[in-house]
């Protein structure tokens, strides 16, 4: 059988299936014997997984003493190896990525201890002591990021590093590389600048770059009312993307995984591009830089061409950023649920209009907005705008410059209360359950009520004091009320 790779002969008497999220979230580890194991949503596979993209019964894996087989079982979303879909039993070798649906499941050797590895904590140095980890900013699919401080110049920088899952996945490093050839050659206020890769022995390898101190669009776009972004707010981010992929397109990179979590905002409100770990160059012609075959990206963003693994072209980017627009306008893209790949190849988007209609958002658009949205999302890479410069121009219309992006008024969390919760909800709660002030009544009472009140209190007193009397005197409390027809107290 062509193209297969064989699995390198196990010594040991099991083999270690990892299966995880594309954020690094485990959601399988298990160390199986020799058998056939089924992988799918249904809890009676030996391999189960719950994700909305893994069918009932997805795939079938196979282990032996010197190989391991997976078979697609005619899936809906498939199962990939180095992009290609698999359409027949394939041998794995260990510690390759296979994608199946939307998660990943490795082969790899059984762990020596049950004993789980140690997790990277703040204080701890790394490239050789240069570098101190301060907090975890974030973790996906392509690594965990962290915010660091770089003793040699006393300045604070981001560093990505792989999860140590990932450390041997060959694919994942390749990506950690690309993403720091490709980068190295962006210079732009709108996307983040990549320092450099540093890989030392005894260390997982990472790469430093610009520490942005703010929060991503999807995390932002989270704040708003209805979980959605109005025009008027989005307008000069849009604008700003643009710019910044016109600047790579000139530069022959394509991004190919433009989505809001890929797009970072700083504090003063501005837009940077991040991550290109997948990108791709026009300009490199061999066959194995034009990337045919590699269906890499987000699904729900993917344009149909790079869904079938053509080769990588700018109109991939501009139906991305179509996407994402029209997810940060209706709170969701515009393919979201059922057979992905099937409706983005041949099923009309709804418009903007009837997305909105659909979730009963009230949300306006301008006209020509939702039209140029729209018209980055056309099956036809040549009815897509034929560049990001002249999409900005679809969407910002005029001789005017656009509107700058405001900072943002959203809080941007940095701390976290006792509760686990970000400070901005932790007040919230409180306004909403702690109890008023105690004000006393006699403060808040007008003049005649503290009278009437302050003569029953006498009265009552009057009384009181006639009973006791009565009853040191008479040995009765009523004797002095009854020998007196009208009561005189005093």
């Amino acid at each position: 059988m062509s193209g297969i790779l064989s699995f390198l002969a196990m010594s040991t008497a099991t083999t270690r299936v990892i299966i995880q999220r594309q954020n690094g979230e485990t959601l399988v580890d298990h160390d199986l014997a020799h058998g056939t194991f089924g992988i799918g949503r249904d809890p009676e596979n030996a391999l189960a997984a719950n994700s909305d993209y893994l069918s009932r019964h997805h795939a079938t894996l196979t282990l032996t003493t010197d190989q391991c087989w997976i078979e697609d079982n005619q899936s809906t979303h498939g199962t990939f190896l180095n992009g290609a879909r698999l359409t027949e039993p394939t041998a794995l070798p260990r510690d390759q990525a296979v994608q199946i649906g939307d998660l990943f499941l490795t082969i790899t050797t059984p762990r020596a201890t049950k004993h789980a590895a140690r997790l990277y904590v703040p204080g701890d140095l790394i490239g050789n002591g240069r570098y101190t980890l301060k907090q975890e900013l974030g973790r996906g699919g392509g690594g965990v990021v962290w915010q660091a401080r770089d003793e040699h110049l006393k300045q604070a920088i981001a560093i990505k590093r792989l999860p140590p899952e990932l450390a041997n996945d060959t694919v994942a490093l390749g990506d950690l590389i690309s993403e720091v050839q490709k980068a190295r050659l962006l210079s732009h206020p709108h996307i983040i600048r990549i320092h450099d890769f540093v890989k030392l022995p005894d260390e997982l390898p990472f790469i430093t770059m610009e520490l942005v101190e703010g929060t991503d669009l999807g995390s932002l776009r989270n704040q708003q009312a209805n979980t959605c972004f109005t025009w008027s707010r989005l307008e000069g981010l849009a604008v700003q993307m643009c710019e910044a992929l016109q600047y790579a397109h000139d530069q022959q990179i394509i991004h190919r995984d433009l989505k809001p979590a890929n797009m970072m905002i700083t504090r003063e409100g501005n837009l940077k591009l991040a991550d290109f770990g997948i990108a791709a160059s026009i300009s490199d012609k061999s066959p194995k830089a034009e990337m045919e075959g590699d269906a890499s990206g987000t699904t729900v963003y993917m344009s149909p061409q790079q869904m079938r693994g053509q080769r990588p072209e700018p109109a991939d980017d501009i139906y991305a950023l179509g996407a994402t627009l029209y997810d940060l306008i209706t709170t969701r893209p515009p393919f979201y649920t059922g057979d992905i790949f099937q409706l983005v190849q041949d099923v009309p988007p709804p418009t903007i209009s009837q997305r909105m209609a659909d979730f009963k958002l009230e949300n306006h658009l301008p006209p020509h907005v939702e039209q140029a949205i729209m018209q980055c999302l056309a099956k036809n890479p040549e009815e897509r705008p034929a560049s990001a410069k002249d999409l900005a121009g679809l969407l910002h219309p005029g001789e005017a410059p656009p509107p700058p992006p405001v900072p943002a008024p959203e809080e941007i969390e940095e701390m976290e209360s006792i509760l686990s919760e970000p400070l901005q909800h932790t007040r919230q709660f409180l306004e909403k359950n702690l109890p008023q002030p105690v004000t006393s009544w006699w403060r808040v009472a007008d003049t005649r009520k503290r009278d009437y009140a302050l003569l029953g209190i006498l009265c009552g007193i009057l009384i009181l004091l006639e009973l006791v009397y009565s009853k040191l005197e008479h040995d009765s409390f009523w004797q002095t009320l009854k020998a007196n027809h009208f009561f005189i107290p005093w």
